[in-house]
């Protein structure tokens, strides 16, 4: 019966005239349905063997994910691609975490190495206002909203009279209104921070960090790494104790996105007109 499927499957691919449908895909999976911010979600789908060799899968489902929905999902690593070696179809798995709760449409991929229009779709998940923290639904921390009392955003002009003394960097301003803690401001916006604490060893703060983050992203022997939405958190070991590095990635990315805007596309710009 899978054969079947499958020679039926390619025989609708293979229409002329562009006439293949937006459903040449089969088995499309998702982990989940309800999930909390700091939650991965996995997407999994199957096609028909490739048609365009030119189209590398792996780049094109990640652009995907990147140029139209990177206001919704954070895609976590790449993309993988398996081919059959006997049916030749392609498998493509990936994991993407929210960025926003409430209700989310999941990426809409176009299958550009097959010809046609063709789309694979995932309908809708709902990501609740929690996280996820050893298996119990809890309260999203405040330092999504901001650390030290200032919140994420916050404009540097503002703040001055707090802050002291600040530190020029290019186009970063570093202050450090309070022992151990370290803003730093891009293009006048609060959009990264760092605590240090010299007395305390990675090993030993571990624990306290699962029970406020939950399970990391990621981690290895120098530090472990979580995502709450658009808040980016990395524990690394210092020589003497442990930095917390705190990122507002949409913040962040903002400023990069003005920077390559100032520093390259101006020059795209129509000249002038003449004048006669």
């Amino acid at each position: 019966m899978f054969r079947l499927l499958l020679c039926l499957l390619f025989v609708v691919c293979a229409l002329p005239g562009g006439e293949a449908p937006r459903s040449a895909f089969f088995n499309q999976r998702v982990s989940a349905r309800s999930l909390a911010l700091n939650q991965p979600v996995r997407l999994e789908f199957t096609t028909g063997p490739r048609q365009i060799e030119s189209v590398n899968i792996e780049a094109a489902v990640a652009d995907a994910i990147l140029v139209g929905y990177a206001r919704q999902w954070r895609l976590v690593g790449r993309p993988a691609v398996q081919i059959d070696e006997k049916t030749r179809t392609v498998r493509v798995s990936l994991v993407l975490q929210p960025r926003a709760t409430g209700q989310a449409n999941l990426p809409a991929i176009p299958v550009s190495w097959l010809t046609g229009d063709q789309i694979a779709e995932f309908g809708q998940v709902t990501v609740e206002s929690q996280v996820l923290i050893g298996g119990e639904l809890r309260p999203i921390p405040g330092e999504v909203q901001g650390v030290g009392g200032f919140a994420w955003g916050a404009a540097l002009a503002e703040l001055a009279p707090q802050l002291g003394q600040t530190t020029v960097e290019g186009d970063r301003t570093l202050a450090r209104p309070k022992p151990g803690l370290t803003l730093i401001f891009y293009r006048g916006k609060l959009a990264e921070a760092q605590i240090d604490t010299p007395d305390v060893a990675l090993e030993a703060a571990r624990p306290s960090f699962l029970a406020r983050w939950g399970s990391p992203l990621s981690e290895d022997a120098n530090g472990l790494l979580w995502v709450i939405g658009w808040t980016r958190i990395a524990a690394s070991k210092l020589e003497r104790g442990v930095r917390v590095s705190l990122v507002r990635e949409d913040l962040f990315d903002r400023a990069v996105q003005e920077r390559i805007a100032d520093q390259v596309f101006r020059y795209f710009e129509a000249p002038a007109p003449a004048q006669p």
